[in-house]
């Protein structure tokens, strides 16, 4: 016995909407979880481009960084930025760090990154420290951000400067040129 289903053409644009908005849901689902690794190796396989307003979200070693880049030009190997704003979510000891870079260049190649006009602001449970400088170099390889053109920190009680520095991970920093210290808060006596 065979059965014969006869379908009217509603029936088949409301079966064919369906199907269509199930495959749509399926790819924006896909989409929502982008892994950033995979974004960046498709955009090494495109010849150039041009894109705006990036957010995203990483783990690194346990800490939460979080990148806005509003404009995004790549060449080749070369990525060129102009504004980007990172902020680094340090786990355990609840600290956080901020910069704000006026533009920066980034070369896949090499795996360094460049970043002029940088400002930024390291919180810690104790101090708040405000960081300035014309250029910071970062080094995928070892994790280091150097600052070739010099670097100012301060917060409320004193001043640094100093012509070059070196930052690790943990945000201990190396004066490698020696620096000047002013102290701006002062000395109460009794």
């Amino acid at each position: 016995m065979k059965l014969k289903v006869k379908l009217s053409p509603v029936k088949i644009f409301i079966f064919a909407l369906f199907i269509g908005i199930v495959v749509l849901v399926r790819f924006a689902m896909r989409d929502m979880k982008l892994d950033v690794d995979l974004l960046r190796e498709t955009l090494m396989r495109m010849p150039g481009i041009v894109m705006e307003n990036i957010q995203f979200s990483r783990e690194v070693s346990g800490d939460m960084w979080h990148v806005k880049i509003p404009y995004l030009d790549r060449d080749g190997n070369l990525f060129s930025v102009k504004s980007l704003d990172v902020t680094r979510e340090i786990s355990g000891d609840g600290g956080e760090w901020t910069f704000f870079g006026r533009e920066g260049l980034y070369s896949f190649d090499k795996a360094i990154a460049t970043v002029s006009g940088l400002r930024g602001r390291l919180d810690t449970k104790t101090r708040v420290w405000t960081l300035d400088s014309p250029r910071l170099d970062w080094k995928e390889e070892n994790n280091t951000f150097t600052f070739p053109e010099g670097l100012v920190i301060y917060d409320t009680e004193f001043l640094l400067r100093t012509p070059m520095a070196s930052m690790d991970n943990s945000g201990v920093i190396l004066l490698e040129q020696g620096g000047v210290i002013q102290w701006v808060k002062p000395i109460l006596r009794k």
